[in-house]
């Protein structure tokens, strides 16, 4: 049976109010909401209020009340939602129970800008040295027992059926939360080498492998120098990613170096699935945000057949302006998906409701139509506090679609 959902934030459900927002949604034939828990940082417009039109989001910050023994080392503080609106969650649990709604949580793991920034051993250590401030480092034991925390905790609440969890995977540099500046070429190669990680965890574990990490570090550095410093006289085109898949067909080490980061993360994956299933909830895994599309997740560490193998559901965020975009990023999925052997977890699908990414309702439709017809059963839009009154209609046709593929 089909599934259509919407995802929210809970700076939204403070405004409008929890059963408000529960009457909207399951007023235009929604079956789901989910709503994000623990968040990064986002300046958000939300254009169908005449007031409190833009939110400047708490950034990293917890939003769900937890017991403060929740953690056991690293930690994420309450937000003043938390504090201010401590029943929240329960009473959107609630109205979306009397309605006949199920409720997921949404959490983000490792894109945690304070974190990183406060704990720079724990942060993705670039090939020259430098710490990330916008990321966590999934080989990091002090980082993996944050996200297996951070699950647990929220999966406890008992309020949710299912949690999202994205970004749990190496972040590739360029955040965006600094005026980042540069004037070297910054491809998928370049962005991607620059991204890897070589802190103390990574290196043992490479060594573990057989992997002279030291020497791959100082190779990984002196390509980059030499790529960004060559003079080209007249220009040089970027790299769409087949001359990075080249390097690691040429470049050994390299290969290795990438199947141990996606066999880190995919270990993480497994703890924190464990750590859902101990009360009760589904753990989705979000498909990796910046290593983009699905095709390239290895680019975050992520393996995506092995997810497909141990999650219950995987999520393609599937932001793309054409319905050939979304199509070949879930054929690619499915793909991958029959070469799990035995049961494999769901493939959802996410879209936006923004006309950046959908220039008429009829493009949207496409793309609903798309993932119906890829026999997708579970789709989720993005978000109710960011949709217009024109495309909040759009939730009507996303229900329409999916239902008459049911």
């Amino acid at each position: 049976m089909s599934e259509v959902g919407l995802m929210l934030y809970p700076w939204d459900v403070v405004a409008d109010g929890p059963e408000r927002v529960v009457d909207e949604i399951a007023s235009r034939g929604a079956s789901r909401i989910e709503i994000a828990t623990a968040y990064h940082s986002a300046e958000v417009i939300a254009p169908r209020r005449d007031a409190g039109v833009v939110t400047v989001a708490e950034a990293n910050t917890l939003h769900l009340p937890v017991p403060a023994e929740s953690f056991s080392d690293l930690r994420i503080p309450q937000s003043r939602i938390a504090e201010q609106h401590p029943d929240l969650y329960e009473r959107l649990a609630e109205a979306a129970s009397a309605a006949g709604l199920s409720l997921g949580g949404w959490a983000i793991a490792f894109h945690n800008s304070s974190l990183a920034s406060e704990h720079p051993e724990a942060a993705i250590k670039s090939c020259f040295g430098d710490s990330f401030t916008h990321g966590l480092c999934p080989a990091n034991p002090r980082a993996r027992s944050y996200a297996v925390d951070l699950v647990e905790a929220v999966a406890s609440s008992g309020y949710f059926d299912r949690l999202l969890v994205e970004s749990l995977s190496y972040l590739l540099y360029s955040h965006g939360h600094p005026h980042e500046l540069w004037g070297a070429r910054l491809d998928a190669t370049t962005r991607y080498l620059l991204s890897l990680c070589f802190c103390r965890y990574c290196t043992e574990a490479g060594a573990s492998r057989g992997i002279d990490v030291e020497a791959l570090r100082q190779e990984v550095a002196a390509q980059l120098s030499r790529s960004w410093n060559q003079d080209f006289p007249h220009g040089r085109d970027g790299d769409d990613g087949t001359e990075l898949a080249s390097l690691h067909y040429a470049w050994p080490e390299l290969y290795a170096y990438m199947q141990m980061r996606m066999e880190r993360v995919t270990a993480l994956v497994t703890d924190v699935i464990a750590a859902a299933h101990k009360h009760g909830v589904l753990l989705d895994v979000s498909a990796a945000v910046w290593g983009r599309p699905a095709q390239m997740n290895w680019l975050e560490g992520v393996d995506v057949v092995e997810t497909l193998r141990v999650a219950d559901g995987f999520v393609l965020e599937s932001y793309y302006p054409g319905a050939g975009e979304v199509a070949r990023e879930i054929d690619h999925t499915l793909a991958l998906r029959s070469l799990v052997d035995g049961n494999a977890a769901d493939v959802n699908v996410a879209l936006t409701l923004w006309q950046s990414l959908s220039r008429s309702r009829g493009d949207f439709r496409a793309k609903v139509e798309t993932v119906a017809a890829s026999g997708t059963q579970k789709l989720s839009l993005y978000n109710y506090g960011t949709a217009t009154r024109a495309t909040l209609d759009w939730v009507d046709d996303a229900v329409e679609i999916m239902g008459s593929q049911a």
